[in-house]
């Protein structure tokens, strides 16, 4: 299983409200993703409109296919970018 970072930024004109309501939604399916150990973290940057993900999985298709069942994947923009260890860490 690799390691992937998922960059999420949110299409400009989403309101505060839009986000919100799909909160509830979100929520939920992260929890059922994180128990099927297809997420970890979550990190959420408010002020920069940002979302740091982490996702595992063998190819980028499959991550970006993970992250897509999101919910809000209606109003993200998504970059992915597989991670490797620091040099000299042994995995």
């Amino acid at each position: 299983m690799k390691n992937f970072i998922v960059v999420a930024t949110f299409k400009d004109g989403v309101t505060p409200d839009e986000i919100r309501a799909l909160i509830p939604e979100e929520q939920a399916r992260a929890k059922v993703l994180k128990e099927a150990g297809s997420i970890g973290f979550i990190q959420v940057a408010m002020p920069r409109r940002t979302v740091f993900l982490e996702a595992f999985a063998e190819t980028e298709e499959a991550v970006i296919e993970i992250i897509h069942s999101l919910p809000f994947m209606k109003i993200w923009n998504i970059e992915v970018f597989e991670t490797t260890p620091p040099a000299g860490v042994q995995v």
